[in-house]
């Protein structure tokens, strides 16, 4: 017979370098695959050998709070956001778009970077009775792009997807993170 503790409906919290990124909505999916190669000898029917030669994780949410930190994340910049700041100035057309003398803008920009921002990652689900299952990626990139639909009757969200990163001075098996499951205590 099933255990219906282990069962479980919602969510969790998204932490990215130990800063909680908001709401999640929609899915939150861990996807891990590995790329195995098969030893087959000559004269056999199948394989007698298999070799793991690439491993890869990746993390996906959707945030609803639309803000210049979650972009950034989105985005992997490692660009510093010019926090407060007055509206940028740039010559060349535009919309026309006038900032008001009082107004303070966080300023994120972009284009042109070469490096990725690294960062861990956690996510911590809470069953209904209160355990907790808690992933932890060591190290992860974002993954190359990101689209912001901007619709008229829906829910801007921001889509978060990171790719773990291998921690080559970590004992094998253990250079991506580790999955917790509570079982104990609450």
């Amino acid at each position: 017979m099933g255990d219906t503790s282990q069962v479980t409906l919602g969510i969790g919290t998204l932490y990215l370098n130990g800063v909680d990124v908001g709401f999640l909505k929609g899915n939150v999916e861990l996807t891990y695959g590995r790329t195995i190669v098969d030893f087959k000898p000559a004269g056999t029917l199948g394989p007698v050998k298999r070799f793991v030669t690439a491993e890869e994780v990746i993390l996906s949410a959707s945030v609803a709070e639309l803000n210049t930190a979650n972009l950034k994340l989105a985005m992997g910049l490692a660009e510093s956001i010019s926090a407060s700041a007055s509206y940028p100035s740039f010559t060349g057309g535009g919309s026309g778009y006038s900032a008001t003398a009082s107004a303070s803008y966080d300023v994120l920009t972009f284009g042109g970077a070469k490096t990725i921002d690294e960062m861990p990652l956690e996510f911590v689900h809470t069953r209904q009775d209160g355990k907790d299952i808690v992933l932890v990626l060591y190290k992860v990139a974002a993954t190359p792009s990101i689209t912001l639909p901007f619709s008229e009757d829906e829910v801007v969200m921001t889509p978060l997807s990171f790719q773990a990163l291998h921690l080559s001075d970590r004992a094998e098996g253990d250079q991506v993170g580790f999955w917790a499951d509570q079982v104990l205590g609450t």
